[in-house]
């Protein structure tokens, strides 16, 4: 997405999270290096939807990733999609001050 963003196209399969009521689907996040991104939940599915990714990452309904150089083209991030059931999760993409509408399949298609 916007070159700059990796998301992915199949159905991923959320296991248990640990927290009552919540699954987890892991999931990396490619980000093309030396481009700053914003990756967050639909407005409609924060309440429903976190996502995280880092060491420790961070869990919410925003992810800033700063602009990192790097000697490979594509800097990849540890983490995942925490739902409330499955669902197709709607995200918003930021990058080069332009922002495209996404969707991922978390236990259920899109």
């Amino acid at each position: 997405m916007l070159d700059a963003v990796a998301l992915p196209a199949g159905v991923l399969e959320p296991q248990p999270s640990g927290a009552a009521g919540w699954l987890f689907a892991k999931q990396g996040l490619l980000v093309r290096a030396g481009t700053a991104v914003e990756v967050g939940v639909a407005p409609e599915a924060a309440g429903d939807v976190r996502i995280g990714w880092g060491s420790p990452g961070p869990e919410g309904a925003l992810i800033r990733v700063p602009a990192c150089p790097s000697g490979n083209e594509w800097l990849a991030f540890a983490g995942g999609y925490t739902v409330r059931g499955p669902v197709c999760v709607p995200l918003v993409v930021r990058a080069h001050g332009r922002q495209e509408r996404a969707r991922v399949s978390v236990g259920a298609a899109c």
